[in-house]
């Protein structure tokens, strides 16, 4: 009961909203849009270095227009891009989802 009662008034410190479902929905689009902004930074890391967005560096890797596809560096760069843009995708629709 001590934790329930310490959790809800740190929700209303942080939200200013007494309703303990609401305060818990803003908390949760703060975490996912957090979460967002952190992605989109780290995919425009790679498409800078690469000049371009995932799918023209997909579409060349696919097509070996890269030079040395297959090196280690490349390879775990499309694998970490590729993840990234899939998060991306998922918390954009759970960010979209909720009321």
């Amino acid at each position: 009961m001590q934790a329930t009662t310490n959790i809800t008034k740190t929700l209303l410190e942080i939200t200013g909203e007494p309703r303990l479902e609401i305060a818990i929905l803003d908390i949760l689009k703060d975490a996912i849009e957090h979460r967002i902004e952190k992605i989109e930074r780290e995919l425009k890391r790679f498409e800078e270095k690469y000049h371009m967005a995932f799918n023209e560096f997909k579409g060349k890797f696919d097509s070996e227009e890269i030079p040395e596809p297959y090196s280690y560096d490349i390879e775990m760069d499309y694998l970490e891009w590729e993840g990234l843009v899939s998060r991306l995708s998922k918390y954009k629709t759970l960010l979209s989802n909720l009321p």
